[in-house]
């Protein structure tokens, strides 16, 4: 390097690249989440760069590439997932006039997970993105039983339904819970009739609530702990 020269900075990163059926949907996507265009073509070999606040995804066009089909995962790791969530999730019911739950492109609710909170957002390309943030011990509230005897068994249903993200294969686990379910009571009754009304919510059943609401009725008057009961029960229902 002559004198005087300066030396270029540059922050040492790792940009992922996804692929895409189409390449125009993929930037108009992302677009509407906020996405700045780094950089757009369209021939002879279609790729995009876009970038959202430090955050840097490109994408390469291909029409062998299918949606349904697509393995690509990438996790993104903000400052504040409530608000990103937030953010995308209005971004994408002004765009498709409601918010997109299944399909594609798709985004879920945060989730309380082992070690992070998260929620989901695939885009129209098939690629899944978790964005999530380091979970605190207040996080795993939910996650969490009192009761030690079961408190392992419901971790392992928990994660199926909201890590692995399967409501079939966890409503097919309930039959094994049924000693389980008998045997819990106040807060840890409520996170697995939580766990179980979420099932059924999101296989598109009828709700069986009732023993929820009367728990939570029972317990108005007690501790934030029942607040958070109620408040994801809420959410439940207007998912």
């Amino acid at each position: 390097m002559k004198a005087g020269e300066n030396k270029v900075e540059y922050q040492e990163k790792v940009i992922p690249i996804m692929g895409c059926p189409d390449i125009r949907a993929q930037v108009d996507f992302y677009k509407a989440l906020g996405f700045e265009v780094l950089g757009l073509y369209t021939s002879p070999n279609p790729y995009a760069a876009l970038k959202w606040q430090s955050i840097e995804l490109h994408f390469y066009g291909s029409r062998k590439i299918v949606p349904s089909e697509n393995p690509a995962i990438c996790f993104l790791l903000v400052k504040d997932v409530d608000q990103v969530n937030r953010s995308f999730t209005e971004a994408l019911k002004n765009r498709y006039g409601k918010i997109p739950r299944s399909g594609f492109p798709k985004i879920t609710k945060v989730r309380d997970l082992s070690g992070d909170r998260r929620f989901t957002l695939t885009d129209t390309g098939g690629n899944t993105l978790y964005i999530g943030m380091p979970a605190t011990e207040e996080d795993k509230f939910f996650r969490k039983l009192d009761n030690q005897e079961y408190t392992k068994p419901f971790e392992v249903l928990y994660d199926i339904l909201y890590s692995r993200e399967d409501p079939e294969l966890a409503n097919n686990m309930l039959p094994k819970y049924s000693a389980m379910a008998g045997n819990l009571a106040g807060l840890d009754k409520a996170k697995y009739l939580l766990v179980l009304a979420d099932i059924q919510k999101q296989l598109d059943r009828n709700i069986e609530d009732a023993e929820l609401h009367q728990l939570i009725a029972d317990n108005s008057e007690n501790s934030g702990d029942w607040k958070k009961i109620q408040k994801r029960f809420l959410e439940i229902l207007d998912q």
